[in-house]
């Protein structure tokens, strides 16, 4: 064997063994890169997914158990047991007459916003989330006086089989800070006197 033939060899030998060692670089890079898209695929999307869900719904829960209208009760009430589960079903109809009645007996509407809200935990295998909402409730009464407080809420959520995230617990935390307060409308005044009415007889006194 020559000394050239030699050198041609050994050349062919490592350029062999770089292609394999490119190869398995190039095999491991895609494992790699193959395990991430799985996992953000079908771990962490879903994840993702539900807490969206999880947080929407906490919100939308919060202003229905916090509004209602004397003067259409039956739409407050199924806004309420859209949004509740388990225990909250089994108090609202333990109070549910009670309410109805002081709200008819007040005339009062109140409505709520919410200023933020944001998830503290999250259980996707059971199915379950806490949340934590601050919101602004204005309550206004037939004499056109108003109220405005902001009410933080701590709501326990569980995911039903229809996908959708219900409250079956509510804490307010904390008292109601008043926003904003507006007295009773002030009564018309009195039309003013007739000058031309005649006065009234001086009473005469007994005989």
């Amino acid at each position: 064997m020559t000394e050239t033939t030699t050198k041609k060899n050994r050349i062919l030998v490592a350029a062999t063994a770089l292609v394999i060692v490119l190869m398995v670089g190039a095999v491991v890079a895609a494992g790699w890169f193959g395990v991430g898209w799985a996992r953000a695929a079908f771990v962490e999307k879903p994840k993702a997914d539900a807490r969206e869900s999880a947080l929407s719904d906490a919100r939308q829960a919060a202003i229905n158990l916090n509004s209602f209208d004397a003067a259409n009760l039956d739409q407050s009430f199924a806004n309420i047991e859209s949004s509740i589960t388990g225990g909250l079903v089994d108090d609202l109809n333990a109070t549910k007459d009670q309410l109805a009645q002081q709200t008819k007996q007040t005339g009062a509407r109140s409505t709520a916003e919410v200023l933020g809200a944001t998830l503290t935990s999250l259980n996707t295998d059971d199915g379950n989330a806490d949340a934590l909402v601050v919101l602004a409730t204005t309550t206004t009464w037939p004499d056109q006086s108003s109220r405005k407080v902001r009410v933080t809420m701590r709501l326990t959520m569980d995911e039903g089989d229809d996908g959708v995230w219900r409250a079956s617990k509510s804490v307010n935390l904390g008292n109601a800070a008043v926003l904003d307060q507006s007295p009773a409308a002030s009564p018309a005044p009195a039309p003013p006197a007739d000058p031309n009415a005649e006065s009234p007889a001086p009473d005469a006194g007994g005989q």
